[in-house]
């Protein structure tokens, strides 16, 4: 995307064929609609008026998105000393202005500390802008005109270089404090399945809910979310399919009731208006079955979160979840597929990983993803303590209760296992891939020592944990590190 001149794209509206005006638009990247632009030529008006100095209309982005969120700034302009917004409504309420600036603020305020967001309604003929108070003013022109001259240019190829997706996917587990003190929002497809989702809790009847979405896509703090406005109003257990980690614990401090699946067993349904099953992929058959009877029976609803590819054992992916859940009768289904959490680099790296013989991923190299090649035992494990002790979380894969298996002889037990990290995320994460990886004819990866747990499953489980950074630490594997040279080469 590139920057624009807003005269210059009115001017070029008015001027050009529909056919030239398309590809006006598409050198620039910009995305408007005849109404917006429309609405432009009303903002350009007013502002000529105060400053017909034409500097200040250079350097906007029009309709900028995010990647991976659907969150559009109408207009944009960046500065070293400040971030300025201006959203164009033809009509509205002060109420929607506000929350709408509010939001562009969060957004925003990750960027830079100064951030001036303005929304301009036309048919009022009025400027909004944000106070320090988070208040709705009425402004003049002439402050918008006197900010804009005062704005120190910054020179970027793109507004993505500023902005970091998964900055905004905040986490119950990883960034309780944030999360309770509702320090963040909801991408458009969350907000509008949870708004359907609540028109159901609001009937007050039973019902049964599935909410599905790949890693990324904002499963967990989606579920979560609607823990918090709903356990005021409904009595609410959260049962999560697994031990529970710190943030659960903490979230318990605070008043939450939050339990491990194996404790569901000790409570009784009549006593709760809804139950929420987190991680349900990863539930046994005979809990799940007499969870639904007992669910019908009681009148209490239920929401089933789960990600199907997130098993970790061969019983996990047998039951096949999806399936089970699809019986209840009146189900109702909603799937979150906009991903957030998704460093696009590191996505595909995962893609070609997990199959040699893929070869229709492009991958952006831009140093996110790293290797390092070993043959003794001795030095991977204190290397793994070198990077845990800088920044890296080091994941190991879950062992037998039953039996010592080889990928103990280098884990650091001080580590997390891959069970324990079930719903959670970190910058940076480092895994091991030992000599038993390899791949098969069909180029599948897959592991070749007796584990309890699937190895592969658990391995995929541990990489998508991560936001910003990826490390293997690859022992003795001639065919895992020429897979890696070949991609990261390229």
């Amino acid at each position: 995307m590139k920057s624009v001149n807003i005269i210059s794209l009115v001017q070029a509206y008015d001027s050009l064929s529909p056919s030239e005006y398309d590809t006006y638009c598409q050198h620039y990247g910009v995305e408007i609609s005849n109404n917006e632009v429309n609405d432009l030529r009303q903002l350009v008006i007013k502002m000529y008026e105060v400053l017909s100095y034409v500097n200040i209309f250079n350097d906007f982005y029009v309709g900028y998105k995010i990647q991976h969120i659907s969150k559009e700034f109408d207009l944009l302009r960046f500065g070293d000393n400040s971030i300025l917004n201006v959203e164009l409504k033809n009509s509205s309420t002060e109420e929607k202005v506000k929350k709408q600036l509010l939001r562009n603020k969060y957004y925003l305020s990750h960027i830079n500390k100064v951030v001036h967001n303005f929304t301009f309604v036309v048919q009022t003929n009025t400027l909004y802008k944000l106070g320090v108070n988070d208040e709705l003013e009425v402004v003049d022109f002439g402050l918008l005109t006197q900010l804009l001259t005062n704005q120190n240019l910054m020179k970027i190829d793109s507004p993505d270089v500023l902005f970091n997706p998964s900055d905004y996917l905040v986490s119950p587990f990883n960034s309780t404090d944030k999360f309770i003190n509702n320090q963040y929002f909801l991408t458009g497809q969350q907000e509008d399945i949870k708004n359907q989702i609540f028109k159901i809790l609001s009937k007050n009847v039973h019902a049964s809910i599935s909410i599905t979405g790949g890693p990324g896509t904002g499963k967990t703090l989606l579920t979560y979310d609607i823990v918090k406005w709903i356990k005021e109003q409904k009595r609410t257990l959260v049962v999560h399919c697994g031990n529970l980690n710190e943030g659960h614990n903490r979230l318990n401090q605070l008043g939450w009731n939050i339990i491990p699946i194996k404790n569901l067993k000790y409570h009784n349904l009549t006593n709760f208006d809804l139950v929420l099953i987190d991680e349900t992929q990863r539930i046994y058959e005979n809990q799940f079955d007499k969870l639904v009877i007992d669910a019908k029976a009681t009148n209490t609803i239920c929401i089933f979160s789960f990600d199907k590819q997130q098993t970790l054992s061969s019983s996990e992916s047998r039951m096949d979840i999806e399936a089970k859940i699809n019986t209840i009768v009146g189900i109702s289904n909603f799937k979150l597929s906009n991903k957030i959490r998704t460093n696009k680099e590191i996505a595909s790296f995962i893609k070609l990983l997990f199959n040699n013989q893929r070869n229709d991923v492009t991958l952006a190299n831009s140093g996110n993803v790293d290797f390092d090649y070993f043959t003794d035992l001795t030095t991977v494990k204190n290397y793994i303590q070198l990077i845990g002790n800088d920044g890296w979380e080091v994941l190991n894969l879950t062992p037998s209760l039953h039996s010592t298996e080889h990928h103990e002889s280098y884990s650091d037990s001080l580590n997390k296992c891959s069970h324990a990290v079930i719903g959670q995320e970190f910058d940076n994460v480092a895994v091991v891939i030992d000599k038993y990886f390899s791949y098969d004819s069909s180029g599948s990866l897959i592991y070749q020592s007796r584990t309890y747990y699937d190895s592969v499953k658990m391995l995929f489980q541990n990489i998508t944990r991560t936001r910003k950074r990826l490390k293997l630490i690859i022992i003795e594997n001639k065919q895992v590190l020429n897979r890696c040279l070949s991609v990261l080469n390229k």
